[in-house]
């Protein structure tokens, strides 16, 4: 059949206007998978600066905390694209355990300060909108509204707040330094209506610490010994005013007394730090004469504390020169070396022989795990083999140096044995094997590790 001409224009029309139809609808949809990813990475904001910091238990509101508030620098949010701040309230909320300072300014500035950047308002009817306006601060919350949504990436700045801890503790549960302190600490969040693209999982850390050192607890008493023994450990709990304990705290040790004439006293370690029981502990050479030598040990304003050792048996073999009672270096660089023994036999571990009779265990082959240990005695378990000799113990101890003693004890006669590799003698060192699962303390002077075999 004959079409007529005017048909089939029509039709040629009509599938023109399809096909360009169809080609539109392509290109739309090609552009939509290439552009929207695109601006999806592209739109999310970030705080470039966090409003974080550690803060003093001494600061906390309730008595007898000082009540100081500490200043924070920020929050700022960058949007990575127009608009990633949307409209609604800015909440900022501080983490349990902590308050602001209801009496401060807070400001909340914009960039760029054009039309085309966002518009704020202390006003949630948004009645005077601009670049600049102080926020509405509660003890718990620092609040501003977006008014308008920007068209060119913007950044908000916080400029003045202020907040300090609402308790000062204590935070440690059960007797004193003998259970792991729980700080407040949390995150500043967002809990506004306003959608921030990227949703910030922060705007800063607030964090509580111990006080000031304020008291000091001898917890581990230096048990007696015959002269030239080294004793210990004494160990002392530093607490702040809240009686919390003092963690990182700086402890000073001293013989501050000693028979007269007497030589050979010496302080394993003259200097510590508190670990996170607020411990800090050191060991005692006893002089060479019977008698009472005692250990003063300060931290900070808090102390000293004392604890005394007697020494019986001698008098034993005397040491040259006498060492003062307020000058007792560590005998990592002083050791003392006895005048009628002969030099050999007061060689550092790297070189001394094994304790006559004493194991010569091997060494395990098999995968090691490596064990933190900070500064001071730190209780760990061996799973060494049974019977394997003290110094392979103390050669699995790194940094090299690191190690001054090694303590266990004897709980059927409640008695310390130590092993020192600066006093490897067996009239000094009475700790000579370790066996499996046996808890030892190994103490060290700079922080290192333990090298165990694999349970």
């Amino acid at each position: 059949m004959r079409i007529p001409g005017h048909q089939k224009r029509s039709y040629t029309w009509r599938w023109t206007a399809a096909l360009v139809g169809l080609a539109v609808v392509a290109f739309a949809l090609v552009m939509a998978l290439v552009v929207v990813p695109a601006m999806r990475v592209q739109a999310a904001a970030t705080v470039t600066t966090l409003a974080s910091r550690t803060l003093s238990a001494d600061t906390a509101g309730l008595a007898p905390g000082s009540g100081v508030y500490t200043a924070l620098t920020g929050p700022v949010v960058q949007e990575g694209a127009a608009a990633d701040v949307g409209l609604g309230s800015i909440i900022l909320s501080a983490p349990a355990g902590f308050e602001f300072d209801t009496s401060a300014t807070v400001t909340v500035s914009v960039s760029p300060t054009t039309a085309a950047g966002t518009k704020i308002d202390t006003d949630p009817l948004c009645g005077s909108a601009d670049a600049s306006e102080p926020a509405v601060v509660a003890a718990g919350t620092i609040t501003i509204e977006v008014c308008t949504a920007s068209t060119t990436a913007s950044k908000l700045t916080w400029s003045g707040i202020k907040v300090r801890p609402i308790s000062g503790g204590p935070f440690d549960a059960g007797p004193t330094c003998m259970a792991p302190v729980n700080f407040p600490s949390g995150n500043i969040t967002h809990t506004g209506t306003a959608l921030i693209a990227g949703a910030p999982p922060t705007f800063g850390v607030l964090a509580e610490t111990s006080g000031a050192q304020a008291t000091t607890v001898v917890t581990g008493v230096l048990p007696n010994g015959p002269v030239n023994a080294i004793v210990g450990p004494m160990i002392v709990c530093v607490e702040d005013q809240f009686g919390s304990p003092a963690v990182g705290a700086p402890m000073t040790w001293s013989i501050s007394s000693y028979p007269a004439g007497a030589t050979c006293q010496q302080l394993i370690a003259a200097d510590a730090t508190t670990d996170g029981l607020g411990w800090a502990s050191t060991a005692l050479r006893l002089g060479h004469l019977n008698g009472n030598y005692q250990v003063s040990a300060s931290s900070g304003s808090a102390g000293p504390t004392t604890d005394v050792s007697t020494a019986s048996l001698g008098p034993g073999a005397a040491c040259a020169p006498p060492v003062p009672p307020t000058s007792t270096p560590a005998p990592a660089t002083n050791t003392p070396v006895a005048t009628n023994t002969p030099a050999a036999t007061n060689t550092p571990v790297a070189t001394a022989t094994p304790t006559p009779g004493g194991p010569t265990a091997t060494p395990t082959t098999g995968p090691l795990e490596s064990v933190a240990l900070v500064v001071g005695c730190n209780p760990v378990a061996s799973t060494y083999p049974e019977n394997t000799a003290v110094t392979t113990i103390a050669a699995a101890v790194s940094p090299s140096g690191a190690l001054y003693s090694i303590w266990y004890l004897n709980t059927a006669t409640g008695r310390w044995l130590a092993y020192s590799p600066y006093y490897p003698e067996p009239q000094y060192s009475d700790l000579t094997e370790v066996d499996r699962l046996e808890v030892i303390f190994i103490c060290v002077d700079t922080a290192g590790s333990f090298a165990r075999p694999e349970l």
